[in-house]
């Protein structure tokens, strides 16, 4: 099935907010190929700015960083007014609790979560995730 990534604002824009630059930037060429926005953190640690400035409709978060974690970022994410409109995939080459940790935050603040990817992950995996629950906005 192809994703949809259009909506009401144009063309969908995907945040990749992941320590690991390369990753990030591999991701942000694979979601620009699919017809996506896409932004890395490119090394800035300012959630709450780079959602204000950039106004995602998908966030491809590592759960576990230093200095500002993914659960960090999804704790400004519950604060924020779009949250019903941004979709979530959470990341992490770490233990899988902390995905299942991740996936409580997102259910308790009625953040929409995707999915989870264990790194490392495929495309195909990825594709897999926005091919599923609509990721376009209703």
């Amino acid at each position: 099935m192809p994703v949809k990534t259009t909506g009401a604002r144009g063309t969908m824009r995907a945040l990749i907010y992941d320590d690991d630059e390369d990753l990030a930037q591999e991701c942000a060429e694979a979601l620009e190929r699919r017809g996506f926005k896409a932004r890395t953190r490119d090394g800035r640690t300012d959630f709450s700015s780079l959602i204000a400035g950039f106004e995602p409709d998908l966030i491809l978060l590592d759960v576990h960083m230093p200095m500002f974690n993914g659960f960090e970022a999804l704790q400004v994410l519950a604060e924020t007014p779009r949250k019903t409109e941004i979709r979530v995939i959470m990341m992490s080459g770490a233990r899988d609790n902390l995905l299942q940790a991740g996936t409580s935050l997102c259910e308790a603040h009625n953040i929409r979560l995707l999915g989870t990817l264990a790194k490392p992950f495929t495309l195909a995996e990825l594709d897999g995730l926005l091919a599923g629950p609509a990721i376009a906005k209703t």
